[in-house]
């Protein structure tokens, strides 16, 4: 099977900016690749600009206070979700105070909650393994500017 690739340039986020932040227009860029679907998830919310936002951090006012390894939310609602977790564990300690990130636990709660027929977006560093019950739609490298590492974005659609 071939996945389709693409590379988006894109301009660094608007100061002041969290730490973490997607792009200026990435988030606009992907929900309307994805056809604009409704249903918007960020299990690691932050300053996401679109959906619904979930974060362990109080400060960042997010929609839900919650854990993206145990999201308090029911099977196949959300057409879309976005992980963007801290890429290690000593970021996510030292920038958000966070516990661990497990991929494997996270990834397999976005499908949960992600309908069928749905995308679930891993914005990383790497590559990110393929969750079960997914297909790959397409991988994303996204280059934000000199100096900068680039992202990888990996959308798998839900079966």
């Amino acid at each position: 099977m071939t996945i389709p690739k693409e590379v988006w340039t894109l301009p660094r986020p608007r100061k002041p900016y969290y730490p973490g932040s997607f792009p200026l227009y990435f988030e606009i860029k992907l929900i309307r690749d994805l056809g604009n679907p409704d249903r918007i998830l960020h299990p690691f919310g932050g300053h996401a600009e679109y959906g619904v936002r979930c974060d362990l951090n109080y400060d960042v006012i997010p929609d839900m206070l919650s854990d993206a390894h145990d999201l308090p939310i029911e099977d196949n609602y959300f057409d879309l979700v976005i992980c963007d977790p801290p890429y290690n564990d000593k970021l996510s300690e030292e920038l958000y105070d966070a516990p661990k990130v497990r991929y494997k636990k996270y990834i397999n709660e976005a499908v949960r909650v992600c309908k069928s027929g749905g995308f679930i977006a891993s914005y990383h560093w790497i590559w990110t393994i393929k969750p079960p019950n997914t297909e790959y739609y397409k991988i994303i490298v996204i280059l934000p500017g000199q100096h900068h590492r680039a992202r990888i974005c990996c959308i798998f659609r839900k079966e």
